[in-house]
């Protein structure tokens, strides 16, 4: 019943939403090319190429980059509209949580595209070319790999805003999150193995380090939070 309400609400403002994309998806696509030139240069290594393999191949990936892009820029003010039309009061506290989220995820989206992702690609790349095989990759892959690793990691980067929120709504209790460090840092660690592309630990260690102090740093601030609570 609560979907079907939602959309309700949303229905009085669909002629808003749906200019409001249209617009954005617009100036999205053009942007897409810039976007495309400058994931090129900042994550292809020299030695290799970005192909078409289909004449419509390129005009995808721009479509996908734009609809993404739109989503990103619509989805919040889809939930500020359901917010204020259902009067809700936006607290202090739910802002601060929301600007933390914020900074985590730039934090991991700067993390992962200018670190994780530069060095996965070499390594993968020079893999190839010692092999003897030209690095030749599909415009549509490459773009696709890149963005999905990068959102991927980039939420990963919230694991601070989870475990703390658990703890202070008394799901998770401190002392069991210190007891269980270890069977978390081998969840991290074999996590990190399972969605990073890069075959050697070099990536692996890249994600899993960082993750850990993220959630040395949970356990800390959610141990401050409850003593300030208290």
């Amino acid at each position: 019943m609560a979907v079907f309400r939602y959309l309700l609400l949303l229905r009085r403002h669909a002629w808003f939403l749906l200019g409001t994309g249209l617009a954005f998806f617009i100036l999205f696509f053009y942007l897409s090319d810039f976007i495309i030139q400058h994931m090129k240069q900042d994550l292809l290594p020299e030695s290799a190429r970005l192909i078409a393999t289909g004449m419509l191949e390129t005009v995808m990936v721009k479509l996908q980059i734009a609809l993404v892009l739109t989503g990103v820029v619509i989805i919040p003010i889809i939930i500020l509209i359901i917010l204020r039309t259902l009067h809700f009061r936006i607290r202090a506290g739910i802002l601060l949580w929301l600007i933390a989220a914020l900074v985590l995820f730039l934090f991991g989206f700067g993390f992962t595209y200018f670190l994780l992702l530069p060095t996965a690609v070499k390594v993968l790349t020079a893999l190839t070319t010692e092999a003897g095989v030209l690095a030749y990759y599909s415009i549509n892959q490459f773009i696709f790999f890149a963005f999905l690793t990068t959102v991927i990691f980039s939420l990963l980067f919230e694991l601070p805003l989870v475990v703390t929120w658990l703890a202070l709504r008394g799901f998770v209790s401190i002392e069991s999150l210190k007891q269980k460090r270890k069977f978390v840092y081998v969840g991290i660690v074999t996590l990190a193995a399972i969605i990073t592309a890069d075959p050697t630990p070099m990536s692996q260690l890249l994600l899993s380090f960082p993750l850990i102090i993220l959630y040395e740093m949970s356990i800390l601030v959610a141990s401050f939070l409850l003593k300030i609570r208290e």
